[in-house]
């Protein structure tokens, strides 16, 4: 039986090609495999040398599961060595989609828990359909939530992290919102409209100004407040060397004097 793909498409749109990368295992509720995850990961690596791509947009197929946490059936065939070799191999997955220099969109169309929820948190926004459930169900098989649930704590505390992991049940996309786990939820049937408006907010923005702040926000994570203020001053220099910002610049003094 097929353990489903992980495919590419490039969209053409007037201010810059973007990708649409779509996890493609319905039939198993999207779960991630080791194929599928060598599969994602491999997508975003191939991405990665794309100066001309401006943003990406992450999501699985039907309207049921955006990624299903890992395949079960590998799970209960864990040993030491195995576990260290499937997690690594999720987090290579995350750590691509991390380091895709341009913003990753999280199109959550359904549940997504599990290691599925940290390739969401891997993103860097995530849009949800209002049907949507979240959650990191780990504890309920006598597993710890880790590799990229280290990041849960930046988007919605400890102690709402803590709540999420302890229990191990799922929160809905309103709660989910609420807390930061996810930045829109989206009504029933808006999805796709959502996530067009927020893909089209991104491309009127600058190439250059958002690849640097990208890189600058990843920067952020690992520095002091004063290194990343530093940080900062050179990035606006480097910006400026090489974007257009003077251009967007005269672009918005003209329509402030329309």
């Amino acid at each position: 039986m097929s353990e489903g793909r992980v495919t590419t498409e490039i969209v053409q749109h007037e201010r810059g090609p973007y990708a649409r990368v779509t996890v493609e295992n319905a039939a198993k509720a999207n779960c991630l495999s080791t194929p599928i995850m060598a599969q994602l990961r491999d997508a975003f690596l191939g991405l990665m040398d794309d100066d001309d791509l401006r943003l990406a947009v992450l999501t699985g197929e039907g309207e049921r599961s955006f990624l299903g946490g890992a395949n079960l059936q590998e799970l209960k065939e864990l040993t030491p060595a195995k576990a260290r070799a499937f997690l690594s191999l999720l987090s290579e997955a995350n750590t691509a989609i991390r380091n895709l220099p341009v913003p990753v969109i999280a199109r959550i169309n359904g549940v997504c828990i599990g290691a599925g929820l940290e390739v969401a948190a891997s993103c860097d926004l995530r849009v949800a359909a209002s049907h949507a459930r979240l959650g990191m169900p780990e504890v309920a098989l006598d597993l710890p939530s880790v590799v990229e649930s280290a990041l849960f704590p930046r988007m919605m505390g400890w102690g709402r992290m803590a709540w999420m992991i302890y229990r191990g049940d799922l929160l809905d996309a309103e709660l989910s919102e609420r807390w930061g786990l996810i930045e829109k939820r989206s009504e029933e049937g808006q999805l796709d409209a959502d996530v067009d408006e927020l893909v089209e907010t991104i491309l009127a923005n600058g190439p250059v100004g958002i690849r640097t702040q990208k890189a600058l926000m990843r920067d952020w994570e690992r520095m002091s407040l004063q290194d990343g203020i530093m940080e900062g001053i050179e990035s606006i220099a480097q910006a400026v060397k090489h974007g257009e910002s003077k251009r967007y610049i005269n672009e918005t003094i003209s329509g402030l004097k329309k």
